[in-house]
């Protein structure tokens, strides 16, 4: 406020009177203003409060002048808050099996977020078995990321074997005509036999008993081959049999035939059959036993009387035939041909001296071709 300084005197005596009067010692300065000092919240600084403005300095009278009020106290700032805790990223848990682990987790929220978790990922589920396994597939690896390692699959047991597809090294040699025989290599020979009807060829490779071999429209068409021997000793007199084999083939609907191991004895004059596959009806006569041969399969054992037919003798003759026929059909495998022979003898179906031991395809009124990739008759 402005004040004239010609009332000043006036205005000092008048209230030097006054405070006379009243036996004051002054007036008090104005009180100085007090600020309060804001609280800080977390976060920036607040500005102190305001200083307070000093009381009006009294002039004249007995009384001094009132007393400068002090300054209010400078609010100190609020604490800086301070920062939440910078959150530490969750820690990368180990990754499942084949799955990718799930993502990593990012830290949590900084500056001030709580700690971050570290992601989760379910483990990814193992893979399952091969075809054949069966068993239990074990968890893949951990993977970085998060979740546990995943538990693997059960593999789902697959075919009772799975053939591996083969090739022959060379164009091979074939072998055409109703009637043919010959060495291939070393000491495996092979043969053909047709009834006359149709036309058929084999090709042999040179290796082991693989060969090939296709037909057109036969009445009864046979490509084998294997060992020969000259007839003068038994099978358990030469050694113990097997082989192994693998194929493809394909045929015609309708007819009849038969793929797996082929032979005759003489002294008594047999032909016999150990059949893994069949084209056309499955071979039924009459059933005699069974045999089972671990890691090989089920036979039925059967015989079939024979009146007047075509044989290794070159004339007509009664035979009896003996069959050991597979209940499922299958590509490859191993056979034990001499558990085969003394499955028949404790059945009272015993073979004369060998004549032959082969692999072999028989086609009887269709058409067709198959591919032996691995074939091999053993004796030791």
């Amino acid at each position: 406020m402005f004040i004239d300084r010609r009332g000043t005197l006036a205005f000092a005596l008048a209230l030097g009177s006054l405070a006379a009067a009243c036996g004051s010692n002054g007036a008090d300065g104005g009180s100085g203003g007090s600020g309060s000092g804001g609280s800080g919240s977390g976060g920036s600084a607040h500005s102190g409060g305001a200083t307070g403005s000093g009381g009006v300095t009294g002039s004249g009278g007995v009384a001094t002048g009132g007393t400068k009020g002090s300054g209010g106290v400078a609010a100190t700032g609020g604490v800086v808050g301070s920062g939440g805790a910078t959150g530490s990223g969750g820690s990368a848990a180990t990754g499942g099996a084949s799955a990718t682990g799930g993502v990593t987790s990012t830290g949590g929220r900084a500056p001030g977020g709580s700690t971050g978790s570290g992601g989760s990922a379910s483990g990814g589920s193992g893979t399952a078995g091969s075809a054949g396994g069966g068993g239990m597939a074990a968890g893949g690896s951990p993977a970085n990321g998060g979740g546990a390692p995943g538990a693997g699959g059960n593999g789902a047991g697959g075919a009772d074997m799975t053939c591996a597809p083969g090739m022959h090294t060379g164009s091979g040699t074939k072998h055409c005509g109703s009637s043919d025989s010959g060495t291939d290599d070393g000491n495996y020979t092979y043969n053909i036999y047709s009834s006359g009807q149709g036309s058929g060829c084999m090709t042999t490779y040179g290796v082991n008993a693989t060969f090939s071999a296709t037909w057109t429209n036969v009445g009864d068409w046979i490509a084998r081959e294997g060992l020969a021997f000259d007839h003068t000793k038994t099978y358990d007199k030469i050694g113990t049999f097997s082989s192994d084999f693998s194929y493809t083939v394909t045929a015609s609907t309708g007819g009849f035939g038969n793929i797996g191991i082929y032979g005759w004895s003489l002294s008594p004059l047999h032909e016999y059959y150990i059949i893994e596959n069949w084209l056309g009806p499955r071979p039924n006569f009459t059933k005699v036993g069974s045999i089972t041969i671990d890691g090989e399969g089920t036979y039925d054992i059967q015989t079939n009387m024979q009146k007047d037919q075509p044989n290794i003798t070159g004339m007509n003759q009664d035979f009896v035939q003996f069959w050991s026929v597979r209940t499922t059909p299958r590509l490859c495998g191993h056979i034990s041909i001499s558990k085969h022979f003394d499955a028949w003898a404790s059945m009272n179906m015993v073979l004369g001296n060998l004549e032959e031991v082969r692999i072999l395809v028989e086609a009887q009124n269709n058409t067709g071709n198959i591919d032996f990739t691995t074939a091999t008759v053993v004796v030791k």
